[in-house]
């Protein structure tokens, strides 16, 4: 079993980027002692071997180093001297999953003339492209033709959703029940196939009672307008909106004064700060103001989103599904490329000595989106991109620390705080944010924040003690277990 174990998760590992030939060479170094290795793969990892031509030169550093355009160019120009060098294929496909953009790669792939042995390889790599752009009925057929000359166990649970991606709901169940008899040991595979029993991805629930949606901003005028527009067109029912200006130098209040007389002035409000008191600030006095503390729901919304229509209808079924959670939340994907998943549900790491270096597993961030976490279930924290409390378990728990100011990681604390008084997330996997990434990372407001960013981990990493984090991870174990098998259960009896 453990031997099968092994197998499947280097297989997995190998089928996120098909034209890694290093991810290759790691199965190829321990084949022989994992008997559940397909052998017909073997020829296929031997061929990636051979065709991996690291080219790692001060020219291609510099040009990786650089904004989208220069990386895309230079890739091009790399691949079209060297077309047979996986190394560089490689790369061009991390460029279409860091960016969300499959288009060049899928456009790239169909011109291209495979190098001996890796036929089947490069036709998978198409099929992920092809799905995550969108066109899951060719990956569909493409995920078909690889299953017997590329038996990689992903490529079925990709057929999965490029079927459930095409409608064919009966055929993707049927496979994806095969899938996790086959693989007992994937949890990923109970939750998605639980979902589908349930018709978890299709419903949509009312809150009960009244919805306050808060939300802050600061200098980000342009932005704040695209998020307020999609609330405008969301099915909120009657839930009333506060939006704080947190001292804002540009257009931030004239944006949110038009919003108000758009969505309604009985029913959204300002709050004018005279200065940017930062994100934990903002969130404590929003949650604060008397009409708020007098709700039955509160849903805070970052200033650069995009909400979908049903937004809160999704969150209310969540709620529906886990009415005793501390706060229930999203899926959180790139804005110009939605295939890439920026966050999801969010669990500590599981070995304690990890979590010095490594707080929060890296399971669900920034991957590609292939349906493979879309599902409902409780985690230990949530984004606060899109985040809904109850407003007695919020203030119960206490106001966002400021030692975290002026943002980073006060979402993340304040859930860990919940869990270690014995709370639980909820991650709700068909809710899809699209959120704007930063951009001029090497600009010296990205070099700001990313120090920033550091030193808020580091307080976190701190602030509780290793035996708190792992009564924080073993109680969430509990949760997890405990949940996964209740839908077991209810698949079989």
């Amino acid at each position: 079993m453990f031997s099968q174990i092994a197998a499947d998760a280097l297989l997995a590992a190998w089928a996120e980027n098909p034209l890694d030939a290093q991810c290759a060479a790691v199965l190829a170094g321990v084949a022989a002692k994992l008997p559940s290795l397909p052998p017909t793969l073997l020829p296929t990892i031997k061929s990636a071997m051979e065709h991996w031509q690291p080219d790692v030169t001060p020219e291609a550093q510099n040009a990786m180093a650089g904004d989208r355009g220069v990386q895309l160019t230079f890739l091009k120009e790399r691949l079209h001297h060297a077309p047979r060098n996986l190394f560089w294929w490689h790369h061009l496909y991390e460029f279409a999953r860091i960016h969300g953009d499959w288009s060049v790669l899928v456009a790239m792939l169909g011109e291209a003339m495979p190098p001996e042995g890796l036929a089947s390889l490069f036709a998978f790599t198409m099929a992920n492209g092809l799905l995550a752009s969108g066109e899951a009925r060719a990956a569909a057929g493409t995920y078909r033709e690889c299953l017997h000359s590329l038996p990689l166990p992903v490529g079925e649970e990709r057929l999965v959703t490029a079927w459930l991606r095409s409608g064919k709901i009966e055929k993707a169940t049927e496979l994806l029940r095969r899938c996790a008899e086959v693989r007992p040991w994937n949890a990923g595979l109970w939750l998605r196939l639980y979902e589908l029993k349930t018709g978890g991805a299709s419903r949509h629930t009312p809150l009960s009672g009244r919805t306050m949606v808060l939300g802050y901003s600061y200098n980000k005028a342009d932005d704040l307008a695209e998020t307020l527009d999609s609330l405008v067109k969301s099915d909120l029912g009657d839930a009333h909106v506060r939006i704080l200006d947190n001292g804002s130098s540009d257009d931030t209040p004239d944006v949110i004064r038009r919003f108000v007389d758009r969505f309604g002035s009985e029913r959204a409000e300002a709050v004018t700060m005279p200065v940017n008191v930062g994100a934990p600030a903002a969130r404590n006095w929003l949650m604060n103001l008397p009409e708020v503390r007098k709700s039955d729901f509160v849903a805070y919304i970052d200033d650069d989103i995009s909400l979908p229509q049903d937004w809160l209808l999704r969150l209310g079924a969540a709620v529906e599904r886990y009415p005793d959670a501390g706060v229930w939340g999203c899926k959180v994907v790139n804005h110009d490329g939605p295939a890439r998943v920026q966050c999801g549900e969010h669990n500590l790491t599981p070995d304690k000595q990890e979590r010095k270096d490594i707080l929060m597993s890296t399971i669900m961030l920034q991957d590609g989106d292939f349906g493979q976490a879309d599902y409902i279930r409780p985690c230990t924290s949530v984004t606060g991109c899109v985040h809904l409390f109850r407003p007695d378990h919020l203030l119960e728990n206490g106001p966002f620390d400021l030692r975290f100011s002026p943002t980073q990681y006060d979402d993340l604390e304040r859930d860990l705080r919940m869990v270690l008084g014995g709370g639980y997330a909820v991650y709700q996997g068909f809710l899809s944010i699209l959120h704007k990434r930063k951009t001029g990372s090497v600009s010296q407001a990205g070099q700001l924040e990313e120090g920033n960013t550091s030193a808020n981990m580091y307080k976190l990493q701190t602030k509780y003690t290793v035996e708190e984090f792992e009564r924080m991870a073993s109680g969430m174990d509990r949760v997890l277990l405990d949940d996964l098998m209740g839908k077991m259960k209810a698949l079989y009896g």
